[in-house]
């Protein structure tokens, strides 16, 4: 072969192996790194208000095209992400676990060694995480309520039962987390009040209305419309 077709061949070669590399390269999926206040995809939202906040104070991102993708689906990873930035100053009370699924290289790594290491994350049983696995709702509002120390004041089933037609759907690991997050107004549903969806997919836009109410300071209202709060029974 000359030199010629030496030179000629080496870009080929590189060229095709950057194809075969891309398709057998997993997409690793990553949080959005783009924090502005204004999003083109959530104008005339019902999370807008909190949208708008938490990107304001950093806490949630939007992506490079200017949009915030409110009704995308969130994995663990990404809301441990969220988590380690809306309370960067919360006491680390547990040991941390080397997870098998995430090596020290995984983009989240540190966020959710902060997520589990405060108590707003656990891992499952054999030292896994899931971190491409989707939150549910009820994993969120658990997951607030046990990394904010906040226990029921109320019997259980009567909080929940009087404010969710699904109460009995709610995982029995759950209940008394979400009655606390009940209790303390943590609790945010579109469009009907009184349906829970415990178990359905956290979207993004749900997400950041949970983080409101868990931020919201006594001295500041919130700005999750009250019609979608799911309030304190009155005893």
């Amino acid at each position: 072969m000359s030199s010629l077709q030496k030179r000629q061949f080496i870009p080929t070669l590189l060229v095709g192996l950057g194809i075969i590399a891309s398709a057998v390269t997993p997409l690793v999926r990553q949080p959005p790194a783009l924090a502005q206040s204004a999003f083109y995809d959530v104008q005339g939202h019902w999370a807008k208000p909190c949208i708008t906040r938490l990107s304001q104070q950093g806490i949630i991102n939007g992506y490079p095209d200017g949009s915030f993708r409110p009704s995308l689906s969130m994995n663990r990873a990404e809301f441990a992400t969220i988590v380690a930035q809306a309370f960067p100053k919360a006491a680390r009370t547990r040991k941390p676990v080397n997870f098998v699924d995430v090596p020290t290289y995984h983009w989240a790594y540190n966020q959710i060694t902060a997520a589990t290491q405060t108590r707003f994350l656990s891992g499952y049983p054999g030292y896994s995480f899931k971190p491409n696995q989707n939150i549910p709702r009820a994993q969120v509002l658990v997951a607030l309520a046990s990394g904010l120390n906040y226990s029921p004041t109320r019997e259980v089933t009567t909080t929940l039962k009087a404010n969710f037609v699904d109460a009995r759907a709610i995982p029995v690991y759950a209940q008394k987390s979400i009655a606390a997050a009940t209790e303390k107004r943590l609790v945010v549903n579109y469009p009907d009040v009184k349906l829970l969806n415990p178990n359905k997919k956290a979207t993004r836009a749900e997400v950041a209305a949970f983080l409101c109410q868990a931020i919201v300071s006594s001295r500041e209202a919130s700005v999750v419309p009250q019609q979608h709060l799911a309030l304190r029974m009155e005893f």
